[in-house]
C-alpha cells in the first residue's frame, strides 16, 4: 500500500478506536451519573439512524443483501461481551478477547483466501505484545482486575471473541461485494427490527420511567453511527485483521478520558504499549494485501479503496 494510503488507514483505524472509546465512556456516564443501563435501546437508536440515512441513500433494492443474520450476530457479540466482563475477571476477559485477532486471520485464510506474509504475522504478534503490556499495566497495582474469575465467564468471553471474528470476516466479505450504503442500510433495517423486539421486551418499562440525559445518549449514538459508517472503508483498505488490531488502542484513549475527567493515573507501560500497537498496524498496512483483489463489476465502491480512484461527478 502507498505511504499516503497507509497514513489514511492508520488514521481511520485510530478514529474508529476513538469511537469505541466514546461509546464506552457514554455508557459509563449513563450508569454512573443516572443509573441507566439500556444497551438494547442505545443500539436501537443507532440502527434506526443507520436505516434512515443509508436506506435513503442506497441505490439497490432493500432485499439485495442477506444481512439479517449478520445484524443479529453482531448484536449478540455485544451482549456476550457485556456478560463476559460481568462473569469473569477483567484480566481474563482482556486476555481471551485477544483471540479475535488470530481467529480472524484463520477465518480469512479459509473463507477469503487470504495469504498472510511474515510481516503480517509478525505485526499481529507485536500488537498482541502491546495488548499484554496494557493488561500488565492494568493489573500490577490493581487486585480488582483478577477478582470475580469464573470458568463460565471465560467460556462466554471466548465465545464472544469467536463470534466477533466471524461477524467481522462476514462483514468484510459483504462490503467488498456491495456498496457501503447498501450494506449499512440493510444492517440498519434488520438491526432495528431485531434490536427493537429485544428493547421492547427487556427495557420498555425502564425506558418510559427514565429522566433522559439526551446529550449523553446522543454522544453514544453518534459515536456508534460514525464507527459503523467508517468500518466498510477500513475493511476495503486493509481488512478485518487490521481493524481488530487498531481497536486495541481504545484502552489507551479510555485512560486519557479518565486522566482528564476522573481521578485516574497513568499505569506503567501504557505509552510503550500504545507505541507498539501503532507500529504494528503501520507495518501491517505497509505490507501487500493478504486478500487477492477482485475488481469485478462497474461499481467502484465495491473495490478496495487503495485500488480505486473515485469520480464523484459520475
Amino acid at each position: 500500500m502507498p505511504k499516503r494510503q497507509t497514513v489514511l488507514a492508520v488514521g481511520l483505524g485510530q478514529l474508529l478506536s476513538l469511537c469505541i472509546t466514546g461509546t464506552s465512556s457514554a455508557s459509563s456516564a449513563l450508569w454512573r451519573r443516572y443509573a441507566i443501563s439500556i444497551p438494547f435501546t442505545q443500539n436501537l437508536c443507532n440502527y434506526i439512524l443507520l436505516a434512515i440515512v443509508y436506506t435513503t441513500l442506497s441505490r439497490k433494492r432493500p432485499n439485495s443483501i442477506p444481512a439479517p443474520s449478520n445484524s443479529g450476530l453482531s448484536w449478540q457479540c455485544n451482549v456476550l461481551a457485556v456478560l463476559a466482563f460481568k462473569s469473569t475477571s477483567v484480566l481474563s476477559a482482556l486476555v481471551l478477547s485477544s483471540w479475535s485477532i488470530p481467529c480472524i486471520m484463520l477465518l480469512s485464510t479459509y473463507f477469503l483466501n487470504a495469504t498472510y506474509s511474515k510481516i503480517h504475522v509478525q505485526s499481529a504478534l507485536v500488537c498482541l505484545v502491546g495488548l499484554a503490556l496494557l493488561i500488565w499495566g492494568d493489573t500490577i497495582d490493581d487486585n480488582e482486575a483478577t477478582k470475580n474469575h469464573s470458568w463460565i465467564g471465560d467460556i462466554i468471553c471466548l465465545s464472544s471473541a469467536t463470534l466477533y471474528a466471524i461477524s467481522n470476516v462476514t462483514e468484510e466479505h459483504l462490503v467488498k461485494q456491495h456498496t457501503s450504503t447498501e450494506f449499512l442500510g440493510k444492517a440498519g433495517f434488520w438491526g432495528s427490527i431485531l434490536c427493537g423486539f429485544q428493547a421492547y421486551y427487556f427495557e420498555f418499562e425502564q425506558v418510559i420511567e427514565i429522566q433522559w440525559s439526551w446529550s449523553v445518549l446522543a454522544t453514544y449514538v453518534l459515536c456508534l453511527f460514525c464507527m459503523y459508517s467508517l468500518v466498510p472503508t477500513v475493511y476495503r483498505m486493509v481488512g478485518a485483521t487490521f481493524l481488530s488490531m487498531s481497536l486495541i488502542t481504545s484502552n489507551f484513549y479510555s485512560l486519557i478520558v479518565g486522566l482528564l475527567f476522573l481521578d485516574a493515573h497513568m499505569p506503567p507501560f501504557y505509552p510503550i504499549a500504545y507505541a507498539l500497537v501503532i507500529i504494528s498496524v503501520t507495518a501491517y498496512s505497509l505490507a501487500p494485501s493478504p486478500i487477492p483483489l477482485k475488481q469485478e463489476g462497474d461499481d467502484e465502491e465495491r473495490r478496495p479503496i487503495y485500488a480505486t480512484e473515485y469520480n464523484y461527478g459520475s
